[in-house]
């Protein structure tokens, strides 16, 4: 199996993990975090496999731009949406994970 479809796989259930963590997370901040760091990494690894597929060193190149554009733009605009949110006093749940109350 090529190494390129490894990594578009992982890219893939890194992308789903991020689904599954927005799902479960039991507040807005805990639910950036795992979007953020998930896509960030989700795509990281869809773009390597990308690059064992460029035909040219040209596309390799442009491929790695826009993989850094990415990795500035999605953790960057991450914390700017989680400090909206705090500033419009969205807090921070302080319960347990399995506790009734809320």
């Amino acid at each position: 199996m090529n190494i390129s479809y490894i990594l578009f796989f992982l890219g893939i259930f890194f992308f789903a993990l991020t689904s599954f963590g927005l799902l479960r997370m039991p507040d807005a901040y805990c639910r950036l975090h795992a979007a953020s760091l998930g896509d960030t990494l989700g795509f990281g690894l869809i773009v390597l496999g990308l690059l064992f597929l460029a035909p040219s060193l040209a596309n390799a190149v442009k491929l790695l731009m826009v993989l850094g554009v990415i990795w500035i733009i999605n953790p960057a605009t991450s914390h700017y949406v989680g400090k909206v949110a705090l500033l419009r006093g969205n807090w921070v749940v302080l319960t347990q994970p399995g506790s009734k109350e809320k």
